[in-house]
C-alpha cells in the first residue's frame, strides 16, 4: 500500500511509454486506476511500482485522481511478461486493457437516435446496414458516430436518414451497464455422452482444486465441444470465479447465442468490434466493478479489466484471427495461456484442427489432450472425395443476358460435382459451395497489350466486383469503374479467375431454379445480415449458399448435405510455411458443415493435384498422420513449434529514405551463436497504401532469445521520424 504523498511509477497507455513518476494524492495499491496529466494532457494510467525517476520532488507532479478499482498483480506481472515476449512496450500492452476512453468520467449528454422500423424508405445497403446496426445492439440509440462506424457509412447516409425521419433523435444519457446484471443458472437441459462427460469431469477436478492447468479439448465437429465448456463455465462461474468464452468474431452466431440461453437461462454479454461507445463503456465498468463475471468476445475480450478470472475457454484455438497485426502484434491464444500461468487458474483450448504449437505442447507433456471422436447425437462424418479436375474439365456456359454475340464463360464446376447437386436437390437437400476468393474476378487484363488493372496505392491487382459495378483493392479498399475499354489500347478487357460471384453465375445457369445465396465480407456487412441467411438456411428457404471461409465455422444447417470445394488447390503452395496446416484446417473445418442431421454428408474437392498429402488425410481423416509429417518438416527446418522467428517489417513513404535506414540496420545487425538474420529484402506486398515496405527475418532454435536480441538491435539505430518499424513474434503473415 502506497501513502498520499509517496512517489510511484505510474504506467500510462500508450506505445512508448515504461512509465513516469508521480506523487499521490491519495493511497493506493499496486494497479491502482489513477488519473494524471502528461503535456497537459489526461490519461487513466494504473500505480505500476516505486518512483526511480530521479527528479527532484519539486518537479514531480502530483496525480489528478485516484479511483477505488485496480489490476491485480498478476495482471501487472502479466502486462510485463506479454511486453517482454511480443516486443511491445509495458504501456502498449496497458492501452490494449484501457481502451475504452470515458470509462472513468461520468456518463455524457450527446444526441441520440433511434431507428425507426415503420417507416417506408426505400432500403439501399447502405440503409440496411443500419438498420442491422441497430438490431445487433439491441435497438438502442445511438450517436451519429457510433452509426457511421458500426453500419460502416458515411456521415451522409446518417444525415439522410436523419432528415426523412428514419432515424429519429432522441435526449438520453448513456448507462452505466447495470442491465448486464444477468442471472444465469444451469438449467439442466443438456445431458452428455460418455466423452463429453470424462472431458467435463477432468476439466472440473481442475476447477475445483484451482491453479493453472492448461486442457487440449480435441473434438471432431459436431462432437459437442460447447456443451464441455459450457459445463466448465459453469462450474467455475458457480465457484464465484469470473468466465471468458473467447472466439473468432465470424463464430458469434445466433445459434451460439440461443445456445448459450438455452443452458444458463440468459443471454451472454457479448464484446466484440461493432458495439456502440456506451456499450462498450457499461460492459468494461461492469467487468472491472465484477458485476458482470461471464463474457463472450472475440480476441479483444481477453484485455477487459478482469476481477478473479478463474476460466478462459479459446474456441477454435488455431483460427487466425486470434493473431493480431494492428496496434502492436500478439497471439491472444498464446497470451491467454500466459495469463492463465501468471493468475494460475485453468485454460481450455478447443478445436477439431488443433495449430501445431498445441499439438507440441500436448506431446511435451504441457497441456492435457481430452478427445471427442464421435458426432454428437449419432450423426456420421461426412464422406470426402476429391474430383480429379484434369480428368474432369468443365463444361463452358453463357449467360443469356450477355447477349446473342456473347463468347461462352469459362466453367468451374465440373460434371461430377454438377451431378451431385443435381441429386442433392432432387431429393430436397441443401448445398454449400466454397471458395476462399471474394468478388467476381481476381485479375482484369487486357490480352492485346498486357495491361493489368493495378491498384495505384499497393501494389497488387484490383480485384472485379460485379455486384458493386466497380474494381476494389482488397489491400486497402480503394475502388475504381470497371473500364469499358483497355486505357492503353482501347481493346477489350478480360476477366480472369474466379471469385463467389462468378461461381453464383455459373449456378445460376446450369441450376436455374436454385435459389441461392452469397456469403462474403463483401455480401454480409453485419452479423444481422448473416443471420438472415441463416435463417433462410434453417427454413428451408435457400438451396445453395455460396461462400468464403465465412461460412467454414459455427454453424449448424441439419438439411445440408453436399459441400463442393470450387478450388481446394487454393493455398496449398503459398510462401507460408504453415500453408499446408492452414490449408487443411480450413478445408476439414468446411467438410465438417455437411451431414450434421440425420442425413449423411459428402464433401467434393475439386482439385488439379488430387494426390497431394493435404488432399489425401482430409479424404482419409487422418488429422494426426498429417500433422506429424508437417511437423516433422518444420523440426528438420528449425521452423516453429521447433524453432523461433521474429519479422521486422520496415515501412516508409520515401524509397530512399527506407534503403537508407535498412541498410543502417544491416550494418548493425547483431551476431549470436544459432541465430539467423535474413534481409533486408522488399516485402512481397511492396507497397500498401502508399508506404514502401521491407522485411527482415530472425530465426533461431527454440532456446535463442531473440526478444533481448532484437530489442538490442533496434535501440542501436534511430527511426528517423517518416519511417515505421514494426516487430511480430512467431509471425502469421509473411506478406
Amino acid at each position: 500500500m502506497f501513502n498520499a504523498g509517496d512517489i510511484v511509477k505510474v504506467l500510462i497507455p500508450n506505445v512508448v511509454n515504461t512509465g513516469y513518476d508521480y506523487r499521490l494524492t491519495a493511497p493506493a495499491d499496486l494497479g491502482t486506476f489513477v488519473r494524471v496529466n502528461v503535456m497537459a494532457r489526461p490519461y487513466i494510467g494504473v500505480v505500476y511500482g516505486i518512483g526511480d525517476s530521479g527528479l527532484a520532488p519539486e518537479k514531480i507532479r502530483d496525480t489528478v485522481d485516484v479511483f477505488p478499482w485496480r489490476l491485480s498483480v498478476a495482471d501487472l506481472q502479466w502486462i510485463q511478461k506479454m511486453s517482454e515476449w511480443t516486443l511491445m512496450t509495458p504501456g502498449a500492452v496497458l492501452r490494449l486493457i484501457i481502451n475504452v476512453p470515458d470509462a472513468f468520467s461520468p456518463p455524457r449528454m450527446e444526441q441520440l437516435y433511434g431507428y425507426n422500423f415503420d417507416s417506408a424508405m426505400r432500403m439501399t445497403d447502405a440503409r440496411q446496414a443500419v438498420a442491422d446496426a441497430f438490431a445487433s445492439n439491441d435497438n438502442d440509440a445511438m450517436s451519429a458516430s457510433d452509426i457511421q462506424n458500426i453500419a460502416h457509412v458515411s456521415a451522409s447516409v446518417v444525415r439522410t436518414m436523419i432528415q426523412r425521419g428514419i432515424l429519429v433523435p432522441r435526449d438520453t444519457r448513456c448507462c452505466d451497464g447495470q442491465e448486464f446484471n444477468y442471472s444465469y443458472h444451469d438449467m439442466g437441459n443438456v445431458q452428455l455422452n460418455a466423452e463429453q462427460s470424462v472431458a467435463a469431469r477432468a476439466i472440473g477436478a481442475a476447477i475445483d482444486t484451482g491453479g493453472y492447468h492448461a486442457f487440449l479439448l480435441d473434438g471432431i465437429t459436431g462432437s459437442g465441444k460447447t456443451q464441455v465448456y459450457f459445463d466448465a463455465a459453469w462450474r467455475a462461474y458457480s465457484h464465484g470465479a469470473s468466465v471468458l468464452l473467447m472466439m473468432p468474431e465470424i463464430a458469434l452466431t445466433a445459434q451460439f447465442m440461443s445456445r448459450y440461453e438455452r443452458r444458463f437461462g440468459a443471454p451472454p454479454v457479448v464484446w466484440h468490434s461493432n458495439l456502440t461507445a456506451a456499450r462498450r463503456r457499461q460492459i468494461w465498468r461492469g467487468v472491472l466493478r465484477g458485476e458482470i463475471r461471464m463474457v463472450v468476445g472475440t480476441r479483444s475480450a481477453l484485455f477487459l479489466p478482469w476481477q478473479n478470472l478463474g476460466l478462459v475457454v479459446v474456441d477454435e484455438e488455431h483460427d487466425t484471427s486470434y493473431k493480431q497485426e494492428d496496434m502492436g502484434n500478439y497471439h491472444a491464444r498464446d497470451m491467454a495461456v500466459l495469463r492463465a500461468k501468471i493468475s494460475g487458474f485453468p485454460i481450455v483450448l478447443a478445436s477439431a484442427t488443433p495449430s501445431a504449437e498445441t499439438i507440441k505442447n500436448v506431446t511435451d507433456g504441457k497441456y492435457t489432450c481430452l478427445k471427442l471422436t464421435s458426432r454428437f447425437g449419432g450423426a456420421t462424418m461426412p464422406t470426402i472425395e476429391t474430383i480429379d479436375m484434369r480428368q474432369y474439365r468443365p463444361a463452358a456456359y453463357t449467360v443469356p443476358t450477355d447477349g446473342p454475340d456473347a463468347s461462352p464463360h469459362i466453367g468451374y464446376l465440373s460434371s461430377p460435382l454438377c451431378d451431385a447437386m443435381r441429386q442433392t436437390l432432387d431429393a430436397g437437400r441443401q448445398i454449400m459451395l466454397f471458395i476462399n476468393r471474394r468478388g467476381y474476378a481476381p485479375i482484369v487484363q487486357c490480352k492485346r497489350c498486357g495491361w493489368v488493372a493495378q491498384c495505384p496505392d499497393c501494389s497488387v491487382g484490383m480485384t472485379y466486383h460485379k455486384h458493386a459495378g466497380k474494381l476494389i483493392c482488397h489491400m486497402c479498399g480503394r475502388t475504381a469503374p470497371m473500364p469499358s475499354q483497355c486505357p492503353d489500347c482501347g481493346d477489350v478487357v478480360s476477366c480472369r479467375g474466379a471469385g463467389l460471384e462468378k461461381i453464383q453465375q455459373e449456378v445460376m445457369v446450369k441450376f436455374p431454379s436454385a435459389r441461392t445465396a452469397l456469403v462474403s465480407s463483401d455480401t454480409i456487412m453485419s452479423r444481422q445480415a448473416l443471420e438472415r441467411i441463416v435463417h433462410k438456411m434453417e427454413s428451408g428457404e435457400l438451396d445453395i449458399v455460396i461462400g468464403t471461409q465465412i461460412l467454414a465455422k459455427g454453424h449448424h444447417f441439419p438439411n445440408l448435405t453436399l459441400v463442393g470445394v470450387v478450388d481446394a488447390d487454393m493455398g496449398l503452395f503459398g510462401t507460408d510455411f504453415r500453408a499446408a496446416e492452414h490449408t487443411f484446417q480450413q478445408l476439414f473445418q468446411v467438410a465438417g458443415r455437411a451431414g450434421r442431421g440425420e442425413y449423411p454428408g459428402r464433401v467434393l474437392l475439386q482439385s488439379y493435384q488430387p494426390e497431394n498429402p493435404v488432399l489425401g488425410a482430409i479424404c482419409a481423416g487422418n488429422r494426426d498422420a498429417f500433422m506429424a509429417s508437417d511437423m516433422d518438416a518444420r523440426r528438420v527446418a528449425q521452423m516453429p513449434p521447433y524453432g523461433q522467428l521474429v519479422a521486422i517489417i520496415i515501412e516508409g513513404q520515401r524509397e530512399p529514405v527506407l534503403q537508407k535506414f535498412c541498410a543502417q540496420l544491416a550494418a548493425a545487425a547483431p551476431i549470436a551463436p544459432g541465430v539467423k538474420i535474413m534481409g533486408p529484402i522488399a516485402a512481397q506486398v511492396y507497397q500498401v497504401r502508399n508506404w514502401f515496405r521491407m522485411r527482415f527475418l530472425v530465426a533461431g532454435d527454440v532456446r535463442a532469445m531473440l526478444q533481448p536480441l532484437v530489442r538490442h538491435w533496434m535501440a542501436k539505430v534511430p527511426v528517423p521520424a517518416n519511417i515505421r518499424v514494426k516487430l511480430d513474434v512467431n509471425p502469421q503473415n509473411f506478406m
